[in-house]
């Protein structure tokens, strides 16, 4: 069996319990293109907290699970997230499935759902998180979520603007620009140029990279109340008189993707140490 077919085999099976769920993580990095090797599933459910505090009996009822009862690990916040060992495989290393009630990166789950993305994986249709809920969910404290980040954000670009065939697409695929990749091809297709078209993006954008991006090519520029210094002086500042596309833009544009990702690094560990009895050290899911 295939990991996309054992996804799909496990994801039938919570479903077919009542579970509403969505697959993230790495399986779902995988089904948006970046090659990735992964053991573990995780899902996001749509519980309450009785339902959630008897998972482990929910799970058993599920043939799949009730030939090799999983096994539940540690969990340095069980209200939010639960692992659980459901196999071993051929090498010896445990097959994990995880699960997520909560996640602070993450939005309400039927706003999640409304965004999903359905498509035949491993045999049977799956629900994955949408491409940019799947981003906002690596926007963790650990370096290797943040190499998905940039493979994510080059795809979702690619998309956007391979879609742009009419005005609101085109303004859409600037309001969510996010790669280097992303930025030349919306250069080479004249996007950055059309003054009008740039201003309705940079009312709508709200991520200080995709702000960082536009800027140079804005005659004024309005910040959401949303961010911060000193990532708003960068944005008010130098990147409004400095040349679109040129080296120093580039430059500029990277400087402020650190600040952005410095932040969210330090808001996604003390998320985790508000947690942690002590303030103790977390395991990593």
């Amino acid at each position: 069996m295939t990991s996309e077919e054992r996804l799909a085999a496990l994801y039938a099976a919570i479903r077919e319990l009542g579970l509403p769920c969505l697959v993230m993580g790495g399986h779902a990095v995988r089904f948006y293109g970046v090659d990735r090797t992964t053991i573990d599933y995780d899902m996001h459910l749509s519980v309450d907290a009785e339902v959630w505090a008897d998972l482990p009996a929910t799970l058993l009822r599920s043939p799949v699970f009730a030939a090799a009862p999983p096994r539940e690990g540690l969990s340095w916040r069980p209200s939010d997230f639960r692992r659980f060992v459901v196999g071993t495989l051929p090498d010896g290393r445990e097959e994990r499935l995880e699960f997520w009630r909560r996640n602070h990166l993450l939005a309400p789950f039927d706003e999640l759902w409304a965004r999903r993305e359905e498509a035949p994986n491993g045999g049977r249709v799956v629900a994955f998180l949408g491409l940019s809920d799947l981003i906002r969910s690596k926007e963790t404290e650990r370096e290797d979520d943040w190499r998905d980040v940039a493979l994510l954000e080059e795809i979702s670009d690619e998309r956007n603007l391979l879609g742009a065939r009419d005005r609101p697409a085109q303004v859409q695929a600037l309001v969510r620009l996010r790669s280097r990749r992303g930025y030349e091809t919306a250069a080479r297709a004249g996007l950055l140029a059309m003054a009008s078209l740039v201003a309705d993006a940079a009312r709508q954008a709200r991520h200080p990279v995709s702000l960082a991006y536009l800027a140079p090519s804005l005659r004024d520029l309005q910040l959401p109340a949303t961010v911060p210094e000193p990532i708003a002086a960068l944005l008010l500042g130098p990147l409004r008189v400095v040349t679109a596309g040129s080296a120093r833009h580039l430059a500029l544009v990277e400087a402020t993707r650190r600040l952005y990702r410095s932040r969210a690094m330090a808001a996604d560990r003390a998320d985790k140490e508000r947690t942690l009895p002590g303030g103790g050290q977390a395991f990593e899911p």
